[in-house]
């Protein structure tokens, strides 16, 4: 079915209010308004649709970056109609980003996501080959919709190379650190089947972690826990985010999600020197 999207940019004030509609339709709540997303069009953002037999079944919408010196570009948002998001599209869509960012002169794509959907991280790092050094608590504050509401909005800010890379070095060199990593933290099921986290709260900040790598589990099916046992869903937000900024704060990266069962995938943290990044 993948060979049959096609991606396009959207332009038009017609084109904006479809993705504008799909937008609610994915989140359920209010989207971002027509004109603000045109003025991004026309200021050096970009705004993708994918369609599948002429429906619309997905959007990418970036826009202008600037930060520290560095121009780069934001993608703010990428949105899947519920049905169509175990094809590839998401990623069809990321591709088409970059190829039309280069050609606009842009060197590096940014954006955020909640790194305990396991789904958009495997994305992000393993198919795209991006990274993370930066955790932001609580990032969008209280937000409604059903994917974000009841817990902090807490994101990993993700960092994409589109030019001048090396995959066949960045995939070896990944290999080479997963066979060594060792697990930060322990991972249990629960009486009723759902993964924990560090259940004797073992993890302790001020340890120097002085390894190549390490891994770190996460929910395979993080809003079915967010769904089935709201505690549980908090003890992994703040537990994560413990560990996440201890491990940033001691030089070490995200650059790959490796699968590791039905109920966990696992992070790879890496030290930061070893990428040059």
């Amino acid at each position: 079915m993948l060979e049959s999207v096609i991606v396009k940019e959207l332009n038009s004030i017609e084109q904006i209010e479809e993705a504008r509609h799909l937008e609610h339709t994915i989140w359920d709540v209010d989207s971002i308004p027509v004109h603000q997303t045109v003025s991004a069009i026309r200021n050096g953002g970009l705004v993708l649709g994918a369609y599948l037999d002429g429906e619309l079944i997905g959007f990418n919408y970036s826009c202008p970056g600037y930060m520290d010196g560095e121009t780069y570009l934001y993608s703010h948002m990428l949105g899947i109609k519920r049905e169509f998001r175990e094809l590839g599209v998401g990623e069809l869509l990321k591709i088409y980003q970059k190829d039309i960012a280069t050609t606009r002169g842009y060197r590096k794509c940014k954006w955020t996501f909640d790194p305990l959907e396991a789904r958009n991280g495997y994305l992000n790092f393993t198919k795209l080959r991006a990274y993370a050094n930066m955790y932001i608590s609580d990032c969008y504050g209280e937000m409604q919709d059903p994917f974000n509401r009841s817990l902090p909005t807490d994101r990993l800010v993700v960092e994409w190379q589109l030019v001048d890379n090396d995959y066949l070095r960045w995939d070896a060199k990944v290999e080479e650190l997963l066979e060594g990593a060792e697990q930060l933290v322990s991972w249990s099921l629960s009486a009723v089947g759902l993964p924990m986290l560090d259940k004797d709260n073992e993890f302790a900040p001020s340890i120097s972690y002085y390894r190549d790598a390490y891994l770190l589990p996460i929910p395979q099916y993080f809003q079915k826990i967010k769904i089935e046992s709201p505690p549980l869903a908090e003890d992994w937000r703040y537990k994560t985010r413990s560990i996440f900024q201890a491990m940033f704060d001691q030089g070490f990266t995200i650059v790959h999600l490796t699968p590791h069962n039905e109920h966990v995938n696992q992070y790879l943290f890496v030290k930061r020197s070893l990428f040059a990044l």
